[in-house]
């Protein structure tokens, strides 16, 4: 028998992972597309394949499912915590064409089934709520052609660098001739409002009244929001465990500050998660996460209190048993406000991380070996794994996807840049003893957005891809943070190559802190721009002339209410390497965003590596 690598690609990513307007949408269609490419995997290894991406084998508890259809809804934990596999799974495969061949069909065909699991579980609930809610001839259609599978294999001929090679040149080809399924013609039926690519498949009820109150309740529709199959697959497929959203990311250094404060602080704050435990309408859950208010943060906004009384009247209105959840609010609000009293009102940003390896494919290109390569392949998933601790155990974040060197996260907007830098630094410790093909040693850039919780979804994630696709120009190995304000405005962008030290990151965290300690005056970073701007036209600034407008600058300002000038050694920090114009715009900008990091961030603390918070 001839050695075979294969190759399987399987999407389409945008529609499991992007389109989604609540973060649950998004965190449930990467795990479904991680599951079905697990499922894939695992087939693979079933049918004798040695696999190399991942590189686990068939009785690896990571391939096991993380949800079954038809028994017992599984604990938060195993759903939260699931394994993640990328998309793309490879293998050596021993057989002839034909064989292979068949091994392919299966292996879709194991895809496959496991995408209609999680399906039909959606659709058995909307059907066992509303008989009749559910279009089915578009249903059908839907979930039959959602899932994309691409293929290829080649022989090894006893030189796997050529053949993986050729395997992927193949594989990019393939995809060049992707299928195209006739669609069904459905005249005046709407589109989904997640990406307007397929029709809604969710009827409204002909009485004119809601759907019943379960499934009205597990919706949570927009009045405008229409769903396609996969929507509605994101929305109620696999179990009822809950994910945290973007308003309880953004308000956890507020949550923080007052559980460090002790005393009866925290015994308002525990009132309000009596009145929120149990509730149905106003506060879900976050699942294992946050555990200190483990429940949705709108309730806690002054911005969103109204909204969510009237919203609340508004369903009660339809169901008269919901009337509790509106006496509760009504106790809930006073007791909110006496703690924007006593800590101000929670700020509304929070921070989106996407990050990738650099030049992977290179890395790939040198791997000489399938046991070389699965190395590297346990590497990146030994990463995956301390990505989970780096981002939500050390980092109070929320880990959406880690496959690999590939990672999306929402973190609170105090400890991103700690984050993003433990993450860099676990990379590249990994990896060390691997090298490209230039010999090139692995790193990974980061991209962080801050952007308002009120901020839709699909625009956070735009920001944060934003932020990553800075971060790898124009050399990769780099650090962008950008800040997207609400209030309108051309964001402020800085980046940087990572560096081991003072580096972009090293600078924000030293600039933050001198606003927290009152070192460095509110408007000062903002007249550093205006005089960086004052330079703007010049053909050629005089060496001395810059550094001598920006030191009398900062000596005319003062700290401690007006009481102090700054500390000579605190001025020699922020002017340490401006040199040019474009240098000084740029230390304006990172005190600009750092006095906003600042602000965001608040008295809360974050533990050390031997501390304990409770």
């Amino acid at each position: 028998m001839t050695s075979y690598l294969y190759v399987l690609s399987i999407g389409p990513v945008q529609g499991f992972i992007v389109a989604a307007r609540r973060t649950r949408d998004l965190w449930m269609g990467s795990l479904i597309l991680s599951e079905i490419s697990k499922a894939a995997a695992k087939k693979v290894a079933e049918l004798g394949g040695t696999l190399i991406f991942p590189a686990l084998d068939n009785r690896s508890p990571e391939l096991e499912p993380a949800f079954q259809a038809g028994v017992d809804q599984p604990k938060p934990d195993k759903l939260l915590a699931a394994f993640n596999v990328a998309n793309i799974i490879r293998a050596e495969i021993s057989g002839d064409k034909d064989s292979l061949g068949e091994l392919d069909t299966k292996v879709k065909e194991a895809a496959q089934s496991e995408w209609l699991k999680y399906a039909g579980s959606a659709k058995k609930i909307i059907e066992g709520n509303d008989k009749g809610a559910i279009d089915i001839t578009i249903w059908e259609e839907q979930v039959k052609d959602v899932i994309e599978f691409y293929s290829a294999w080649v022989p090894l001929n006893g030189n796997y660098p050529v053949a993986q090679k050729r395997l992927m040149r193949l594989l990019t080809a393939r995809k060049s001739t992707r299928n195209f399924i006739p669609a069904g013609e459905h005249w005046g039926v709407e589109k989904s409002s997640l990406d307007g690519a397929r029709e809604r498949v969710l009827r409204k009820p002909k009485n004119g009244k809601n759907f019943s109150r379960d499934l009205t309740l597990r919706l949570r529709l927009k009045s405008s929001e229409q769903l396609c199959a996969v929507g509605l697959t994101k929305r109620l497929g696999g179990s009822k465990v809950p994910f945290p959203s973007v308003s309880r990311v953004a308000l956890d250094p507020w949550i923080r500050e007052i559980t460090q404060s002790g005393g009866r602080d925290t015994k308002i704050l525990d009132e309000i998660k009596d009145f929120c435990r149990d509730n149905q309408t106003f506060a879900s859950g976050t699942g294992t996460h946050y555990q200190s208010f483990p429940f949705d943060g709108h309730v806690l906004y002054p911005e969103r209190l109204n909204i969510l009384t009237r919203d609340i009247g508004s369903l009660v209105k339809d169901f008269n048993d919901l009337s509790g959840d509106k006496d509760k609010l009504e106790k809930i609000e006073p007791r909110v406000k006496k703690l924007w009293e006593l800590f101000g009102e929670p700020n509304p940003y929070l921070a989106v991380m996407v990050a990738d390896g650099d030049r992977m494919g290179s890395f790939i290109s040198a791997i000489d070996s399938r046991d070389n390569h699965r190395e590297f392949s346990k590497k990146l998933a030994e990463f995956a794994r301390e990505t989970r601790v780096i981002v939500e155990g050390k980092n109070h974040g929320v880990l959406v996807f880690a496959g690999g060197e590939d990672i999306l996260a929402f973190l609170p907007v105090d400890t991103c840049i700690n984050a993003a830098r433990e993450l860099y630094d676990t990379f590249g410790k990994l990896l060390e003893d691997i090298h490209g093909e230039e010999r090139d040693p692995a790193t990974l850039s980061v991209g962080i957005a801050i952007g308002h919780f009120l901020d839709p979804l699909e625009d956070l994630l735009e920001y944060g891809r934003d932020a990553e696709s800075d971060a790898k120009k124009p050399d990769r190995n780099g650090l962008a943070v950008h800040w997207h304000s609400r209030s309108g405005g051309d964001p402020i962008k800085v980046r940087e190559q990572w560096r081991d030290t003072d580096g972009l990151d090293a600078r924000l965290d030293l600039w933050a802190e001198m606003y927290r300690a009152d070192k460095f005056p509110d408007g000062a970073a903002y007249d550093l721009r205006q005089l960086a701007e004052d330079y703007r036209s010049w053909e050629k600034i005089p060496d001395t002339l810059l550094r001598e407008d920006t030191l009398r600058l900062l000596k005319r300002k003062r700290v401690e209410g007006g009481a102090k000038a700054l500390d000579e050694e605190d001025i020699n920090k922020i002017l340490k390497g401006i040199t040019t114009f474009d240098g000084l715009i740029r230390r304006a900008e990172e005190l600009v965003l750092a006095r906003k990091i600042a602000a965001v961030s608040g008295k809360a603390r974050v533990a050390g590596e031997n501390e304990v918070i409770s």
